[in-house]
This record gives structure tokens, C-alpha cells and sequence, in this order.
């Protein structure tokens, strides 16, 4: 295990090469400080910033396989088996009780062979696979695609398609028609009654609605 400093050291080195490559000007994150050209951010905002979020989902993904870690992202074999065999706990299978999802950046650099070369190569393959959140709004991450299929689903979507298939409150799907159209997913917060679990539920339901 790596102390949090060295961890906090290694990550802003990642999140700025990162950032600087990604073409993600305009990004609007959960913290003030994510920015083009950051070089220097604090252990406590690491935990919290969005490129560690997407590695973080990256990993705990069930389709995230160890032959993907190995020959996709190009970790060594080792760090990639055991990054799965954490995820997956004691009976070596997804979707099960004793999962162990990793919770935190610090759990995952705790994985034996998981150094700066594999942050890097995770932090690039969630930027490209589109896991990096570029709004967290009422708690809930929302990567670029998430946005566009909320926005899609929430102005083209019947008052059924959002109360009884998506599971919304009745008031907050009745709230959301009559508030239509929009342009930003910021706007459905506004509405009464959408929350968190609201945005949540439209947010996995979208991914499969326009199917």
C-alpha cells in the first residue's frame, strides 16, 4: 500500500495529462478545481474527482473482464486477475452477495502490481470508453452519452414511458411533460418532485429506451 500523499502525487500527475489530452474544455465536474492544465490537487479532492470516478466505474464494471484489463487496457496480467478477483469476492463471480466493489482510488492502488503505469492506462480507457462523469448532478454522475440519452428520453418520452416504465413518481413525470422541451439535464432538477432517485431511474431506463 502507498501512502495517500504519494497516491495524491501519482493521480494529479494522471489527471493532468488526462485533462490535457482529452479536449475537455468546458468541463463541468462536481469540484471547482477541474480544470484544463491542473497540475496540483489535493488527496481529498482526488477521491472525489471525475477522472477517478471513471476509473473507478471502469473497474467495477461486470463486463470490465480480466482479459479486457489485460489486452485492451495493457495492465500486466497480474494487477489485471486481481483487480477482477477483488471485484468479484471470495466465490469468483459477478452479481453475487459477497461482492467488493472498489470504493475508493486508495482500495484500488492497494491491489498488488496496480502502479502509476496501470492509473494512466485506466484513466485513458475510461476517458475513451466514455465512464468519466462530465456532471454530477443531485449526486448522480452523468457521463457525456448519459446526458444526450436523459435529454432524448426526457423530451421525446410518453407521460408512461416515465411513470410506470422508468418508475418515476407520477407528480415528478407529470412535472417533467409539462415542462418541456429541454436543453440541459440541470433543468429537470428544477422541476417538483425530480430528485436524485428520479434522475437515477431516468438515467437507466434512457440507456435502453431508445432501443
Amino acid at each position: 500500500m502507498f501512502p495517500p500523499n504519494l497516491v495524491a502525487t501519482r493521480l494529479a500527475l494522471v489527471v493532468s495529462a488526462i485533462l490535457l489530452t482529452a479536449a475537455c474544455d468546458g468541463f463541468t465536474g462536481s469540484n471547482p478545481m477541474d480544470h484544463v492544465g491542473e497540475t496540483t490537487l489535493e488527496f481529498e479532492q482526488l477521491l472525489d474527482h471525475p477522472t477517478a470516478l471513471g476509473v473507478l466505474a471502469l473497474v467495477n464494471d461486470e463486463e470490465t473482464t480480466v482479459d479486457f484489463l489485460d489486452l485492451g487496457v495493457e495492465l500486466d496480467v497480474r494487477a489485471a486477475e486481481r483487480i477482477v478477483a477483488h471485484r468479484q469476492g471470495p466465490d469468483g463471480l459477478d452479481g453475487t452477495y459477497d461482492d467488493d466493489r472498489f470504493g475508493t482510488i486508495l482500495e484500488l492502488d492497494e491491489i498488488p502490481y496496480v502502479g502509476e503505469a496501470a492509473l494512466v492506462a485506466l484513466s485513458e480507457a475510461a476517458w475513451e470508453l466514455d465512464y468519466v462523469p462530465v456532471l454530477v448532478l443531485e449526486g448522480v454522475p452523468f457521463t457525456a452519452l448519459q446526458v444526450d440519452e436523459v435529454l432524448l428520453f426526457s423530451n421525446e418520452g410518453t407521460l408512461y414511458d416515465l411513470d410506470e416504465a422508468a418508475g418515476l413518481d407520477v407528480r415528478a413525470a407529470e412535472a417533467i411533460v409539462a415542462g418541456r422541451p429541454y436543453t440541459r439535464v440541470s433543468e429537470l432538477a428544477e422541476r417538483p418532485h425530480v430528485g436524485g432517485a428520479a434522475l437515477e431511474a431516468m438515467q437507466v431506463h434512457a440507456a435502453h429506451w431508445g432501443e
